[in-house]
């Protein structure tokens, strides 16, 4: 292994595409289990919106619902890299208003420290889409075999 190695950006395409299922595949775990938190205990973290943000006691448990499907289906998309970009903007929305509602003290909330890491790994994708390996690939290479004339 030569210097050039250890620093230069690999120019394989099929090892970023396999990078992006990896941060896919971790996101989309993470947004997932956070999601199935919400659903299983809606007044607990109704309760936690009470608190730290001042949300009607009457809405939020509704609200914690609400949160946590859309963080589950969102997680699934993005592991099956389908609508990655909406569901990524979705799971910003999310992150964002965390740290927002925290007012980055990051000795505050539940693990809030990883937040702003997740917002980057987000932004990538938003930037970058699912990849070679996700949905989203396969059916923008479909559309486009039913475009180009024979």
């Amino acid at each position: 292994m030569t210097i050039r190695t250890i620093f230069q950006t690999p120019p394989s395409k099929n090892l970023i595409n396999v990078g992006l299922l990896a941060v896919r595949l971790g996101l989309g775990a993470g947004f997932l289990w956070a999601g199935i938190n919400k659903v299983s205990d809606p007044a607990a973290f109704g309760m936690m919106l009470q608190n730290m943000a001042g949300i009607d006691p009457m809405m939020a448990p509704n609200m914690a619902l609400l949160i946590g499907s859309l963080e589950i289906l969102s997680g699934v998309l993005i592991w099956i890299g389908l609508i990655t970009r909406i569901a990524v903007s979705y799971q910003l929305v999310v992150l964002i208003g965390a740290q927002v509602m925290f007012g980055f003290d990051f000795t505050m909330g539940p693990a809030i420290w990883k937040d702003p890491a997740l917002i980057g790994i987000a932004i990538m994708l938003l930037l970058y889409g699912s990849g070679k390996f996700g949905l989203d690939y396969r059916i923008s290479k479909s559309k486009d075999a039913e475009v180009q004339p024979t």
